[in-house]
Parts: C-alpha cells; structure tokens; sequence
C-alpha cells in the first residue's frame, strides 16, 4: 500500500513523498475444520502457502491431503485419517523458531547435481522477480526450480515465502527430489527442516546460513549454499551436489 513519508537526504534535507510499504496480514490454517496455526503473511498465494506449510512441517504427505479451499485470508485442508495432523493450535511468527526442529529421521535422497552457474542464474532470476521487494524493501523472495520449472513469490516471512513456493511445487506434482529451493533471507534450522520433510535436496540464499542449520543439513542429506550473489557462493554441506 502506499502512504505519505519524509524522505531526508544527506544534507538533511526533507522532500515529502509517497512510498510503498508492505502490509503485514495474519494467515489462519484449519485442518479437517479445527484451527491449526496462525503465521505471519502477506496474504497472496493462500491455498499455496497452506499446503506447502502442512507438508514442511509434518503434517501431511501431499496424497494425504484431499482437499484446499480458501476463504479471504483463511486456507482450509481436508486431510485423509492416517495423515498425522498438526499439534495444538499455534499463533506463532515462525522464523523465531529454535530448538530441535527435525526430530524424525529423515534422510533426503542422494544422486541429484545442479551446476554454480544454475544457481548464479537462479539466484539473480529469483532477485528479478522480486518486484515488491525492490519497491518496498519490506519482504523476502523464494523461488524453486526443478528442471525447465521454475516459479518463484514473495511474503513478509521468509519461512511463509518457502512454503508457498514449496506448496507451488506439489500442488503442480513436481518432482521435488530434483529441485533447488532458494530465498532471499537467512536459512535458520527451521528453513532445513522444511527442505528435508519435502525431500528437497539443496537449499540456497542470497544471504547467510546458520552452525545449526548446517550441522542439520549434513545429517538430513541437504546441500546448503548460502551468499549466492555477485558470481560467487559457499557450500556449507553436502559439497558433492554443487559442479563446477
């Protein structure tokens, strides 16, 4: 949304102005009708977000999940009866996460290889498409690609902005086991996570990763690569995906 700011230069100097600001909207998840969780969101991309959300987090293997339908802000999911489900309900800002956040024994499948340049390309067209944030300086961007599939979107939360593309990827059937997950924010454990319960086997940012991020990915399978921008890159794990 726009609104009316006072731009002051070096000199001190101030111009009065319209600028465009991000809005910060709250996105409610209900499963089998039962209020599941609460994040923090832009609002676009809800049914998107809501599956990509409940299969990052445990919830549900996406054959486990019959039915989205979305109602504003609010994304309802029917799950099948062996689906495990969601914890108690939650109102949480997911990026302040901590602690163990994968306790299953997952281990992501090993054999798939992408080249630095495909992630230099895809990284610079992740920050192309990046519209809001390079008018507003107030989201993240994420983007996934798997093979000639490449779709990318933007969210207030770096973790919502994951699971919509993620949600992207599986409502579109993609083969996740052979894609490259990417954002534009720090990847904390938590982001690990998600990659490791879809099966994605490479995770990557413009930004920084974290000890407890990395030290999850070598034991999930994950290839982490962090600071991906101005033609250069470091891989954290899991060194044998990323070719020269």
């Amino acid at each position: 949304m726009m609104t009316t700011i006072w731009r002051y230069d070096r000199s001190g100097t101030a111009i009065r102005c319209e600028d465009e600001v991000t809005e910060e909207r709250a996105l409610t998840i209900y499963v089998n009708g039962t209020l599941a969780v609460r994040l923090a969101s832009s609002g676009e991309l809800v049914d998107a977000a809501a599956v990509g959300h409940a299969v990052s987090q445990g919830w549900a293997r996406p054959t486990q999940i019959l039915a989205v339908t979305v109602e504003e802000r609010s994304a309802f999911l029917t799950f099948s009866p062996d689906a495990p489900g969601p914890d108690a309900p939650t109102s949480i800002d997911i990026d302040c996460i901590s602690g163990d956040v994968l306790t299953e024994d997952i281990a992501v499948s090993p054999g798939f290889t992408v080249s630095a340049s495909r992630l230099q390309d895809l990284a610079e067209e992740m920050q192309r498409s990046a519209l809001h944030w390079r008018t507003t300086g107030g989201v993240h961007a994420a983007l996934i690609a798997q093979g000639e599939h490449v779709f990318s979107c933007e969210d207030i939360s770096r973790h919502t902005a994951l699971d919509k593309v993620i949600g992207h990827a599986l409502m579109h059937a993609w083969n996740v086991r052979e894609a490259v997950l990417m954002g534009t924010g720090r990847i904390p454990a938590q982001a690990v996570a998600q990659a490791a319960r879809v099966g994605i086997p490479v995770l990557a940012s413009r930004s920084a990763t974290t000890a407890q991020a990395i030290a999850l990915a070598e034991r999930a399978g994950i290839t982490v690569v962090a600071f991906v921008r101005a033609g250069r890159m470091n891989v954290y794990s899991h060194r044998e995906r990323v070719l020269p």
